[in-house]
């Protein structure tokens, strides 16, 4: 953009650089200042030349304070904001918006030095604030509605690309439209640019943002007898007006009770606990309830059940509507028309699109539609193709995704070159997975629709199988493509986004599996492939040998198993993971600890303790000899002091924290849920145990919530690396449909295993070497250590009394660690004598556990 109208450049040059530096509003003041002056996070951070992550953790609460020169200068932007909101006020009268006061402080101190700032402000983040990792933060606060229906009509509805100029100077008018102030003047008149592309993506015109939420409905007396948990809430309903007209009138949300006490009356925190508000939403930070669009207002998903003989669908906030569906394609055009119902859910991203309703068929939904309440074909777990109701779904000019009419089928139709599609789950089906969700299908409509609405607010409206719906929350956090304008074909074209998975790209013949072609190609016969030419990065399963065992330990009355929490969710954080090709070094690259990808050396020389499983391989054994290993595991070989000289690569260059916005996704929902069960993340460890000892005793549908969360991260892992079906329908070498996927990314799958397997192994490593413990035995993401006593806590302290640094830490965080059981230390010899790994055992109903 030319400088002499480039808004920021405009700005900053009626920017004062001496004077005192005004004092800094509260992060809400900041926020609406910026918003109401027209600004982006993106224009913010130009201006003060950090990224707009920095300008996110700025007005974040609680906020991180700037600092420096670039501090100074974002205090006096934000005052000249307020400078200027209240001069377009004065001189427009009330159609300006107020100016939002920044309030300062009755006896405010003077600004102190930058380095005396330092040391007051303790860091809220690990990583430098002015060079934060690369991540995709969405914009999702919206400003309040006007009505301007008037204003509107007298404008097209959208405007050409390139039709909007900006004041050379940037003084700000107020927008014909919308009443804010606006730099650009479009047809010469001052007025925010809306383009088509722009509605095609989901952002709202000037003016039109949806209101703030209605007050909430205070509870009745009865309704107060027993709470709802917070993560079982509904989200704010729409208002009387925004009601659809077929919509029943709203009923109250029945409470479950907890079978049994969850939450001790007097909590003990963890020393130097803050019990402020503001402590406890740093500690226990929930997401926010996002206004729902009037769109989506009644939810993201129906249970259509049988109540009184007639089909009713039920939402997740308790209210029931009649479905006068009697065929699938008539089903799938109700659940689309916004006249008689209105699902869905917003976009995770910008560049990503709105979520499909999802539509939930229980037992008496499916005879109901004349669908057999097992399938046939227990094999495929699909319809025939040549079956009476695909015929009648098709023959209505609706079609099916190229997986058919299975436990999740998607019916769509293409309209105004758009798909419109429905999702359909048949819980008779198996939809509902029992390994995960336990006895979900068999809860009555009303709590299963309660309880899969609150995993898509917490989570993603379910796709399939947690697996699919994993694997579904990647791409829809981090979208592939966006649309971007092209001056060539003067349109606006799908553009690749850096830093995604936007390529289907092959795997290092290292990487792949035994099946795969580029694999088959240098091993044609099934098994013939050497283990030193295939990456195994795996968690570690592994038992010291009897004759290890030390006198001490025997004397020992018990043993104890430490399992971490959410192991391999917590490896993703912060993991720079490899989005493009690999690029193949054959002949003795040097190391770069920087670059994700495969290694192939000789590790074997490394000396470890024979206590300690070797962190180089995944049953614990030394190496024999060279090998393939991921940029993590030979990184800790770096740590550990071993001298690598890795002999050839496969790495990538283009790389980046993918999965940070995941991480953060699952991991918020999961200590949400877990803290309306009584398991916060501020309780001292006593308190922890015994929180963590009874919380499935607590309400089921948050138990289940629970579980079902932890299996999405984990099967939503293994789905990078899925394996073909090996039946009769695959022949061993030919491709299978997985690897058309973007996030069919084998490497991926091994560095975060290899990143969780290491983490495990750093810490069993300062165990051993501060307090002179070592493990039994280890199971993947579990250790087993001996003890007298029942309690772990002993496990965790060094000989002064005080925790291990670098060790296990009890909490709810994904990587921290809780109590698994205990059990006698003869019932483990006995079973160690036999080879028997305990760590997987001990997991068993006979355990004993902490009183």
């Amino acid at each position: 953009m030319d400088p002499a109208t480039d808004p920021v450049t405009a700005v900053l040059a009626r920017i004062p650089v001496d004077g005192p530096v005004p004092p800094l509003p509260d992060p809400a003041a900041r926020v609406r200042l910026r918003e109401e002056f027209g600004w982006t996070v993106t224009q913010m951070g130009k201006a003060t030349s950090v990224r707009r992550e920095t300008v996110w953790t700025w007005e974040s609460d609680p906020p991180r304070t700037p600092r420096g020169e670039k501090g100074q200068l974002y205090a006096r932007l934000l005052a000249y904001f307020a400078d200027e909101l209240a001069r377009a006020a004065a001189t427009s009268g009330a159609t300006a918006p107020v100016p939002v006061p920044v309030p300062v402080p009755d006896a405010a101190p003077p600004p102190q030095p930058a380095a005396a700032a330092e040391e007051e402000q303790p860091p809220l983040f690990d990583y430098d604030i002015e060079d934060p990792p690369e991540l995709a933060w969405p914009d999702t606060d919206q400003s309040p509605a006007l009505d301007n229906t008037a204003a509107q009509a007298e404008y097209p509805e959208y405007d050409a690309p390139g039709s909007g100029t900006y004041l050379p100077e940037d003084v700000t008018r107020p927008c014909v439209r919308c009443g804010k102030p606006t730099s650009c003047l479009v047809a010469g008149q001052p007025r925010h640019i809306y383009l088509q592309a722009m509605a095609a993506m989901g952002v709202p015109r000037c003016g039109t943002q949806p209101t703030a939420p209605a007050e909430p409905v205070l509870p009745t007396a009865a309704e107060t007898a027993a709470p709802v948990p917070a993560a079982l809430t509904p989200a704010p309903a729409p208002s009387a007006d925004a009601a659809p007209p077929a919509a029943a009138p709203a009923v109250a949300l029945p409470a479950v009770a907890p079978a049994s006490p969850v939450r001790p009356p007097a909590v003990p925190r963890r020393p130097g606990a803050a019990t402020s508000s503001a402590s406890r939403r740093k500690t226990a930070k929930k997401p926010a309830v996002k206004a729902v669009a009037p769109e989506h207002a009644d939810g993201p998903l129906a249970v259509l059940d049988i109540t009184d003989g007639a089909l009713t669908a039920h939402l997740v906030d308790g209210r029931t509507m009649p479905c006068p569906a009697k065929t699938l394609q008539a089903l799938a055009a109700w659940a689309l028309d916004k006249k008689k119902i209105r699902l869905g859910a917003a976009k995770l991203h910008d560049n990503g699109f709105h979520q499909d309703p999802l539509i939930i068929l229980t037992e008496g939904a499916v005879a109901h539609f004349g669908l057999p309440t097992n399938l046939a074909d227990q094999e495929d777990l699909r319809l025939p193709a040549d079956d009476k109701i695909v015929k009648n779904i098709t023959k209505a000019g609706w079609e099916l995704t190229k997986s058919g009419f299975g436990p999740w089928a998607r019916i769509f139709k293409r309209l105004d070159g758009k798909r419109h599609c429905v999702q359909l789950a048949l819980v008779p089906w198996g939809a509902l997975e029992t390994r995960a969700w336990g006895k979900a299908g068999d809860l009555p409509a009303g709590e299963l629709a309660k309880m899969l609405g609150t995993y898509a607010r917490l989570v993603i409206t379910p796709r399939g199988t947690l697996a699919v719906t994993g694997e579904q929350l990647m791409t829809s956090l981090r979208p592939p493509t966006k649309a971007e304008w092209s001056e060539k074909e003067n349109k606006y074209v799908s553009a690749k986004v850096p830093h995604t998975l936007h390529t289907v790209v092959d795997p290092a013949p290292c990487e792949a599996p035994d099946e795969h072609p580029v694999v088959v190609a240098d091993y044609p016969e099934e098994g013939s492939r050497p283990a030193s030419e295939a990456l195994d990065e795996e968690a570690c399963i592994w038992v010291r040998p009897a004759e290890l065992i030390t006198d001490d330990e025997r004397a020992r009355t018990h043993v104890a198993a430490l399992d971490v929490q959410v192991a391999f969710l917590a490896a993703c954080r912060r993991l720079h993971v490899g989005t493009g090709p690999a690029i193949h070094y054959p002949r003795n690259p040097s190391f770069d600890p920087e670059l994700p990808g495969s290694w192939f050396l000789d590790l074997s020389h490394i000396e470890t303790d024979p206590r300690l499983p070797s962190p180089f391989t995944s049953g614990g054994e030394r190496p024999e000899g060279p090998g393939w290993y991921a940029t993590p595991t030979v990184a800790y070989a770096v740590e550990l002091g071993a001298d690598v000289r890795p002999m050839e690569a496969w790495v990538r260059e283009t790389h980046s924290p993918y999965l940070q916005p995941w991480y953060d996704t699952l991991r918020d929902a999961y200590l949400t849920v877990m803290a309306d069960l009584g398991v916060t993340t501020d309780l001292d460890d006593e308190a922890f145990l015994a929180a963590m000892a009874h919380y499935k005793h607590g309400d089921p549908l948050l138990v289940t919530l629970a579980n079902a969360i932890k299996a999405t991260a984990k099967s939503g892992i293994g789905k990078l690396r899925q394996r073909p079906n090996l039946g009769l329908d695959h022949i061993f070498g030919d491709p299978w449909p997985a690897l058309k996927r973007l996030t069919w990314r084998p490497d991926i799958r091994a560095m975060i295993l290899s990143k969780a397997r290491t983490n495990m192994h750093r810490k069993m490593q300062s165990l051993a070497t501060i307090a002179g413990r070592y493990p039994l035995a280890v199971n993947n993401d579990c250790v087993v250590y001996a003890i007298d006593g029942l309690s772990p806590l002993p496990i965790l302290l060094g000989p002064d009394g005080e925790a291990i640094r670098g060790g296990f830490r009890l909490g709810v965080n994904p990587g921290s660690v809780k109590h698994q059981g205990s059990q006698t230390i003869g019932w483990a010899l006995d079973l160690l004598a036999d080879g028997v790994n305990i760590a997987n055992e001990i997991k068993d109903a006979s355990l004993v556990r902490v009183a």
